[in-house]
């Protein structure tokens, strides 16, 4: 099979999987493997399916670039990522984008007031962790 009709092919079933959530679980378990860099088409479907509003598909490509599985670790990515999540109502992406702000990386600096906003978005939907953060960074909730 050549290529063309091997990434066609490929598009048209991830196109069919991803209305079934079968290529999210694929991209899991290959982020889980650590193999997901090596599958370019894989994180095309991705972000394609996160630019479409998907906040699973978004935040599973954050993670992937903060964690460099994606073939390489790019902060700033990862925060585009979880900012489209997060804009959709995603309490753990804005967590990451706490952590992020707060830890600072390359590309991104640290930024108490930022890390504070998004720890505070989190803390609102529930999530301990944030509160946590909150409490460190002398905010209370």
């Amino acid at each position: 099979m050549t290529t063309f009709k091997r990434l066609f092919l490929f598009g048209l079933l991830s196109a069919v999987m991803f209305a079934a959530g079968i290529l999210l679980q694929e991209a899991l378990r290959m982020y889980a493997d650590d193999t997901l860099r090596d599958h370019p088409e894989a994180l095309a479907a991705l972000e394609k399916e996160a630019s479409r509003g998907n906040t699973d598909a978004a935040f599973l490509l954050a993670t992937s670039y903060k964690d460099g599985r994606a073939g390489r670790t790019d902060l700033v990515t990862a925060v585009h990522w979880y900012l489209e999540a997060a804009r959709r109502g995603d309490a753990d992406a804005m967590l990451m984008l706490g952590w992020l702000h707060y830890k600072g990386g390359p590309g991104v600096p640290v930024d108490l007031a930022a890390a504070k906003k998004w720890f505070r978005a989190a803390a609102s939907r529930g999530v301990d962790e944030a509160v946590e953060m909150l409490e460190i960074l002398n905010e209370g909730v």
